[in-house]
């Protein structure tokens, strides 16, 4: 059992289980969580470096232990959920959508390779059901950790109802950067028009393809908003601004903090967990 905790934050405040949120988001290198209350508290955050690719007896115990150093009870949460980054995707309306053909849809556009299934998570902000692949001994691991996790797809977290809000008056283009690829989702009147990940080496293709993006949907007009989130560093973020100047970082949704450490948590770098 081999693993780092980059990050561990914390408050001594006793919480009901039953009052608690904890969110999981898969890592190229590990993994990060974060534990909020129904009141949108942030209680504890930690951020884990290992290895997910090992067997899984090994990933259930890396997990067991660092909830017990997080002091995290994992049964009888209001809400669970397990965000995987998955670039084999297909989203189906709610109105057409039948679980018993989940495997159909995806194999439709892809190819389901080995060590991976096929999961489906509805989204009621847009109507639809995406149905996406992931590595099925991680993901077998923490539903074994955790009874009633939900597994989700990062482009679902991202077509939330605060990025969607601001399509209100306006086109939005949410971005979430990673290592080695970005997620991209153009919203206009509140309805989603394109979710896609592309690779992206550098940050010169992160911006390439939100370019690509805003010309193929005509959102050149000024009041186009583009937010972004993830591995954000200062370079990046000029860059961006300078040719995308209604740029925003975005945080996920509004939260509290009960530990003061907290306040100096990049939240943007983990909005997946927060939104």
């Amino acid at each position: 059992m081999s693993y780092k905790i980059n990050s561990l934050l914390t408050s001594d405040n006793v919480i009901a289980s039953y009052e608690k949120r904890l969110s999981i988001c898969l890592l190229s290198n590990g993994f990060s969580f974060s534990v909020t209350t129904n009141n949108d508290v942030l209680v504890t955050f930690g951020e884990i470096e290992c290895s997910t690719k090992v067997p899984m007896s090994e990933l259930l115990g890396t997990i067991k232990n660092v909830f017990a150093k997080a002091d995290i009870q994992p049964y009888g949460m209001k809400e669970s959920e397990l965000i995987v980054m998955s670039d084999r995707f297909v989203w189906v309306p709610q109105h057409l959508y039948d679980a018993a053909n989940d495997r159909i849809y995806i194999e439709t556009l892809y190819k389901i390779p080995s060590g991976m299934n096929q999961f489906s998570d509805n989204n009621e902000f847009v109507k639809a059901n995406i149905v996406f692949a992931a590595d099925t001994t991680a993901v077998s691991a923490f539903k074994i950790a955790i009874p009633g996790l939900k597994i989700r797809c990062q482009h679902s977290k991202l077509a939330n109802n605060t990025i969607m809000g601001y399509s209100d008056n306006s086109s939005v283009l949410a971005i979430n950067i990673r290592e080695g690829e970005s997620d991209y989702a153009v919203f206009c009147n509140k309805k989603l028009q394109i979710s896609n990940t592309f690779c992206c080496a550098n940050n010169d293709e992160t911006l390439y393809h939100a370019l690509s993006l805003i010309k193929q949907f005509h959102l050149e007009d000024a009041a186009m908003t583009v937010i972004v989130c993830g591995a954000v560093d200062r370079n990046t973020y000029a860059k961006m601004r300078h040719f995308l100047p209604n740029l925003k970082l975005y945080d996920g949704r509004q939260l509290s903090f009960m530990n003061p450490e907290m306040q100096h948590l990049p939240l943007y770098r983990h909005a997946l967990l927060f939104s």
